[in-house]
């Protein structure tokens, strides 16, 4: 199978925990692991640095931050320096010993392996509640059921007063489209992911964040010009605040 419009397919979480771990022993370079672009190619670094000064949220006063599907902890070096308590969780056991590897020596920044959404929360090292919850591109790698689960699981773990921030990658037609077992000339490896419209990421947070009384504080296309290198698919975030 390749690529597949407007169909609702699962796609095999064990086949996109391989590709990660895969990708996370081959690559250098942590972002490149994870941002997926050619070899060679200096966009996902240009991409990195464009979210953390533009975008990423920041918090008042140091505070307790939930990274889900963290990589190998990228946002780790942003959070960890002003102070805050950086807990990132990921299914790619290679790119969390990758992670540790990079950050083992700062005692705040720590590091759980666990498929969202089913994460043990009782024995996460960092316990809710959260004051930023972060989650970037990990929604296309999770099945329609398990998407709901994490919106919910978000409104959980998060503070009475808190920022969730979501930068997921979007189908920009009118329909979603799913790469199943799809063997990418680009990256040279099978690749698995499900890029829903923006109509239907909505109509998810109106079930799960909205009833937990999160809103839309802010949303907009991530990348404009060269960082923007897709024709069917784009980058897309979404900023959402809950006050008490």
């Amino acid at each position: 199978m390749t690529r597949l419009y407007d169909q609702a397919v699962d796609i095999d979480p064990a086949r996109v925990r391989q590709f990660f771990d895969d990708r996370a022993k081959r690559e250098k370079n942590a972002i490149n692991a994870v941002m997926l672009q050619s070899e060679g190619s200096s966009i996902a670094i240009e991409r990195d640095r464009y979210e953390r000064e533009n975008l990423l949220p920041s918090l008042p006063q140091p505070g307790k931050i939930l990274d889900l599907g963290c990589g190998a902890g990228r946002l780790a070096t942003h959070y960890a320096p002003h102070g805050h308590t950086y807990m990132g969780i990921d299914f790619s056991s290679e790119l969390i010993v990758k992670g540790r590897e990079l950050h083992g020596d700062n005692p705040k920044v720590l590091f759980e392996i666990a498929e969202v959404p089913k994460i043990d929360v009782a024995n996460l090292p960092v316990q809710p509640p959260f004051d930023l919850i972060v989650v970037t591109g990990l929604l296309i790698y999770l099945n329609d059921g398990a998407v709901t689960e994490t919106l919910r699981l978000l409104g959980e773990l998060a503070a009475p007063t808190a920022t969730i921030y979501l930068r997921e990658s979007v189908s920009d037609i009118e329909t979603r489209l799913t790469l199943k077992d799809f063997y990418s000339e680009e990256l040279k490896e099978y690749y698995n992911g499900v890029y829903r419209t923006r109509a239907e990421l909505k109509a998810e947070f109106a079930k799960t964040l909205e009833h937990d009384r999160f809103a839309i504080a802010a949303e907009g296309y991530v990348f404009q010009g060269a960082l923007r290198n897709r024709v069917e698919t784009t980058q897309y975030f979404y900023r959402f605040e809950r006050n008490q």
